[in-house]
């Protein structure tokens, strides 16, 4: 990561001061709503049929690594697309950028390490929540806060390769709608992709959202195997390093017409 790509980043964090006070209290009540309803409430039912179709895991065990995962793509796919949108169109401070020692893959790349912050600060909360309700039961679910990261850069490399394409907002909310919200949804998180129909078990399969649940859910509960490591890990990373990429080009297109 260049030295430029760095104060980019820096340059994002600092006007982030000015606004942590709206999203400190979310990081930390959203999960525990999510854990206290779903988790506790919905899952009590669960748990009563037996844990058999949960890897022997309870509900919270079970859901509480995809929610940490899923926010990470939610948080990649809010802040690769809206903040790109403004930096390019609306406030065009990224098109600023570029009258200092600053180039358009610059701009990109540190965009996407904030981002790596953003999802770092709020999985980071939300892993202190899940541990304080028990889900946590094994010293690797520590690493699950590299793996959410990971499963968020893999969303938000394309994000922001895909909104500094757009011209205007229109395109953000079917991203959101079409994209953002079935990775949440058919990723594992709430219920084994297993009793999806076959075909759709195959695609989800194919979401980097799903190998970054499992992996979650694989150190959380310490029963994550190596073979299982060595397919989520370097699939994750692909998607992470492809996107980049790709934004990184995007980025150089648009920010020189």
């Amino acid at each position: 990561m260049s030295a430029p790509a760095v104060r980019v980043a820096e340059a994002h964090a600092r006007a982030y001061r000015r606004t942590w006070h709206a999203s400190v209290w979310t990081a930390f009540l959203s999960p525990a709503l999510f854990l206290g309803a779903i988790g506790l409430g919905l899952g009590s039912l669960v748990d009563r049929g037996g844990s058999g179709a949960l890897g022997g895991l309870t509900y919270v065990e079970f859901l509480a690594p995809g929610l940490i995962a899923a926010t990470a793509v939610q948080i990649a796919g809010a802040e690769g697309t809206f903040p790109v949108m403004q930096g390019t169109t609306w406030s065009r401070t990224y098109h600023a950028m570029l009258a200092t020692p600053v180039s358009a893959v610059d701009v990109a790349l540190g965009h996407l390490l904030w981002v790596a912050a953003r999802i770092a600060i709020s999985c980071a909360a939300m892993l202190a929540v899940t541990a304080a309700f028990g889900a946590a039961s094994s010293p690797l679910a520590l690493l699950a806060l590299p793996a959410a990261m990971a499963t968020g850069l893999a969303i938000a490399g394309p994000a922001a390769a895909y909104a500094v394409s757009l011209r205007n907002s229109g395109g953000l909310a079917g991203f959101n709608r079409f994209v953002i919200m079935p990775l949440f949804l058919f990723s594992g998180t709430f219920f084994p992709v297993e009793q999806l129909p076959r075909w759709a078990e195959v695609v989800a399969w194919v979401l980097p959202s799903w190998h970054g649940v499992e992996l979650c859910r694989g150190l959380m509960s310490g029963a994550l195997e190596a073979s299982d490591a060595a397919v989520h890990v370097p699939y994750l990373l692909a998607w992470v390093a492809a996107g980049a990429w790709l934004a990184a080009r995007r980025f150089e297109r648009r920010l020189f017409t």
